[in-house]
């Protein structure tokens, strides 16, 4: 073999889920039912390769697939608590001055 081309170890390898938890995390903006399932496909990714010890070439994908999963689980969870909030407050306040 040329010098340079040696190999020393195994060789690097993507995770079978990086695209699929960065693409679920990037849906998760537009169609909010994949942005829960990118967070926990992410965790559980994550918890995979800490128990394994490999190191694979598309851990960055996971990571910032999983941090979008988070950050628009909570967004969407935030905005049904408000609508809901609101909601009650419009009902409230209708319910007042109908009745009185």
């Amino acid at each position: 073999m040329p010098y340079g081309q040696q190999s020393y170890g195994a060789p690097a390898q993507e995770h079978p889920q990086g695209t699929l938890i960065l693409i679920f995390g990037i849906l998760g903006i537009f169609i909010t039912i994949f942005a829960p399932i990118a967070w926990y496909l992410g965790n559980k990714a994550k918890k995979e390769i800490q128990a394994s010890g490999i190191q694979y070439t598309n851990e960055q994908n996971i990571s910032v697939g999983r941090m979008l999963g988070k950050i628009f689980t909570i967004i969407a969870l935030v905005s049904i608590a408000i609508t809901i909030i609101i909601t009650i407050i419009v009902i409230a306040v209708g319910a007042s001055q109908g009745g009185g």
